[in-house]
């Protein structure tokens, strides 16, 4: 069963046309360019590329958009074929997967304007739940495949079971989305209870996952007071570690704290010019999701590990 964020469970497409318009590549593979073509649709049109083939664009804007009303999209591919004659980006966006013996894992890219209205939304715990279909999907889903690896490191040269980080994750989203506490200091303690847990020794009298829950129980941070934007920018840290990528592209799970900072630093840059938190968070995961690299990050971070 796939697993998802609490805050994450009622997505559902909204229609913005944001994908849609953001000027980046949607690639055909010859199955999907058969069923386009098959359609026969009198808007959209694909051209051919060195690796294939990709939807025309026009300003930045897909060719088989289109407009059915003010501010509401809708796409000449999914009107005629429905879900499954969509491109695999298409039909995947904006889920990010994990798959790794522990089973699949779900979040969301918040470019997606209604991804990101979701964590302003949310109230209550944020907790890991079963993905509703809306996520999960009748398909295998697209993403990282890390079934057959190593486990995550606990630090170079150190592997973590699964069990001990599967805690690891669980406390970290706890202790970042923990009332009334800002990101930087969730962040801080988030630090401070990792480092503890990284300098275990496997002589040690104590088990690592009691060591996990040990270390989390030290760090918890005491409530104070927050703006009242930083609980959604809170979950969306929390979005950003879980089914983490980096995690099996780092060298420890200190790579994984060095990314979410990050991703703080890269969103004080952002909200730092308007002033807007939900643009600010996108724009973010437009530059952090879609536009970069996580293994290259991965192995920038990991110099600082």
């Amino acid at each position: 069963m796939a697993k998802c964020l609490s805050f994450h469970a009622a997505y559902r497409c909204h229609r913005s046309g944001a994908c849609c318009s953001a000027g980046w590549n949607i690639p055909f593979d010859a199955a999907e360019l058969r069923t386009v073509t098959a359609l026969a649709l009198t808007s959209g049109s694909v051209h051919q590329t060195a690796a294939g083939a990709a939807a025309d664009m026009t300003h930045g804007r897909c060719s088989f958009l289109e407009d059915d009303e003010p501010g509401v999209h809708a796409c000449a591919i999914h009107r005629a074929g429905g879900h499954a004659a969509l491109p695999l980006t298409c039909r995947m966006f904006p889920r990010i997967v994990l798959h790794d013996p522990r089973g699949t894992f779900v979040s969301l890219s918040h470019f997606c304007p209604t991804a990101a209205g979701l964590l302003f939304d949310a109230t209550g715990d944020v907790t890991i739940v079963d993905a509703p279909p809306n996520l999960a999907g009748a398909e295998m889903l697209d993403g990282l495949d890390a079934r057959d690896v190593w486990p995550p490191l606990l630090r170079p040269g150190v592997m973590v079971d699964l069990d001990s980080y599967d805690l690891w994750e669980q406390s970290a989203i706890a202790l970042l989305t923990r009332d009334r506490v800002p990101p930087h200091r969730a962040l801080d303690a988030l630090e401070s209870a990792t480092l503890r847990i990284v300098g275990w020794q496997a002589d040690s009298e104590t088990p690592l996952r009691d060591a996990v829950s040990g270390s989390f129980a030290q760090a918890a941070p005491a409530p104070s007071g927050v703006a009242r934007f930083e609980p959604a920018v809170n979950r969306w840290l929390a979005a950003r570690l879980f089914g983490s990528w980096i995690a099996y592209q780092g060298n420890g799970l200190r790579t994984i704290v060095h990314y979410l900072r990050a991703c703080l630093d890269t969103y004080n840059v952002e909200v730092a010019r308007d002033g807007d938190a939900m643009e600010a968070i996108r724009r973010a995961d437009h530059l952090i999701v879609h536009e970069s690299s996580s293994q290259q990050l991965a192995n920038m971070l990991n110099e600082r590990s």
